[in-house]
């Protein structure tokens, strides 16, 4: 349950009213309970509470927020904004059952914003920005309450976390020639948080005695949330786009990279898990006509991890990805579509790699008047070659992973479009 509340004042400044003050407060209170459960059977149903496992808890955040903002419009193409809020929060935990206890945290933090707008000409404009946001633990992470679901994974949450401060910056460049039918896009991005919700794990060596008689086994692990410092991600993007010509074609460039930095912490000790993904990627895009329609496309994955502290890996593997589609429309309203997505998985764990192609292809008629009706036969996974695979990177390991997925199969159908213009 959440309540909230808003009061805003504006007020313009200078002769041409150009600049804006605003001064608003924002008042919040947001409770959370949960209520878990556990029966065990006493022979006949399951009737007997289990306190071990049960837990009853509550959370309240009570937030006042309030800050002033300045707005400066130096003309149509060019808008600066500086805000400074200053939020005052009370964060109380409550066990209910099966043993009372409580918890309260106070923080006081300034959350800044800042916005930079700029046409530089008619072709290209530029934005950045900063600002800041304060995050709260859900229920279900403060919870201290043992998860046996997987006896070799236990997992807890922990009553003592605190809220977590995020800082954001970025900027966005563009450049659009309808003319030349040119355009350039490039943007950063930058995230830093400070007491991170991250995950404390214990590995056991010996068989060890938790709280309430629960029992880890050797080589178990107990995992629950924490805060840590020195969470950071970086993301940044570039593509350029231009037309040939002579074949009718748009020539697309992209590329981007995303950087990583995650804490975490195995038997007491800090780790810190960095991810890198740089993707590099060219296509062709058909303009000829109505009729025909084509796209070439090439990207190229490139995945690292590595985790240092605790336990210790340095891992890569390549993703290369290759799509061809052809789209053939008749006068009289007949069409073809194939689409072609061949895959290769190359420094996966052993059993993991892989290389196949997928192949969708469809046969149909459009209809009607304006061509609002159609009936369409399609195919997909006409090689039976489709696949799924993944990598989940995490503090503690890092694991590949391969999916039962749909492959071949038919479907027919028809579809009309209500169209009012």
């Amino acid at each position: 349950v959440t309540l909230s509340g808003s009061i805003t004042y504006n007020e313009p400044v200078g002769k041409k009213k150009r600049g804006q003050f605003q001064f608003e407060y924002n008042p919040s209170v947001q409770k959370n309970t949960a209520d878990q459960k556990t029966l065990g059977y006493d022979g006949q149903s399951y009737t007997k509470y289990d306190s071990i496992l049960s837990n009853q808890f509550e959370n309240k955040v009570i937030t006042h927020n309030g800050g002033i903002t300045y707005r400066f419009n130096r003309s149509r193409d060019e808008q600066l904004g500086i805000n400074v809020n200053y939020q005052v929060t009370a964060f109380t935990s409550d066990r209910v059952s099966p043993h009372q206890s409580n918890t309260q945290y106070k923080f006081s933090n300034f959350l800044p914003y800042a916005y930079w707008r700029k046409k530089i000409n008619k072709y290209c404009n530029i934005r950045a920005f900063y600002r800041s946001n304060i995050s709260f633990p859900p229920v279900s992470q403060l919870q201290d309450v043992y998860n046996l679901g997987n006896p070799l994974n236990i997992s807890t949450g922990n009553k003592e976390l605190k809220q977590s401060l995020t800082q954001y910056t970025g900027s966005r460049f563009s450049y659009t020639n309808t003319k030349t039918n040119k355009s350039i896009f490039a943007n950063f991005f930058v995230q830093k948080s400070d007491d991170y919700i991250s995950n404390a794990t214990f590995i056991a060596a010996n068989d060890s005695s938790l709280e309430n008689g629960v029992v880890l086994k050797k080589g178990s692990q107990l995992s629950k949330p924490m805060n840590l410092d020195n969470y950071w991600m970086f993301r940044s993007s570039f593509t350029y786009s231009t037309p040939i010509k002579w074949i009718k074609t748009n020539l697309n460039f992209n590329s981007s990279m995303i950087y990583t930095q995650m804490p975490g912490m195995i038997n007491s000790t800090l780790t810190s898990t960095k991810t890198y993904l740089y993707t590099l990627g060219l296509g062709f895009v058909s303009n000829i006509s109505e009729y025909i329609d084509y796209n070439i496309n090439y990207n190229a994955n490139i995945n690292k991890a590595i985790t240092t502290g605790g336990m210790e890996s340095n891992n890569n593997y390549v993703n290369h990805v290759i799509t061809v589609s052809c789209n053939l429309l008749s006068k009289s309203g007949w069409f073809i579509q194939n689409d072609l997505n061949h895959q290769i998985f190359k420094g996966l764990s052993a059993g993991y790699d892989r290389n196949f192609t997928l192949w969708n292809a469809a046969i149909g008629k459009k209809f009607f008047k304006n061509r609002t009706g159609e009936i369409k036969l399609s195919v997909f996974d006409i090689l039976k070659q489709n696949q799924s695979v993944s990598r989940n990177v995490t503090n503690t390991y890092i694991e590949d992973s391969r999916s039962e997925v749909l492959q071949q199969y038919y479907m027919l159908t028809f579809s009309y479009n209500l169209k009012n213009f």
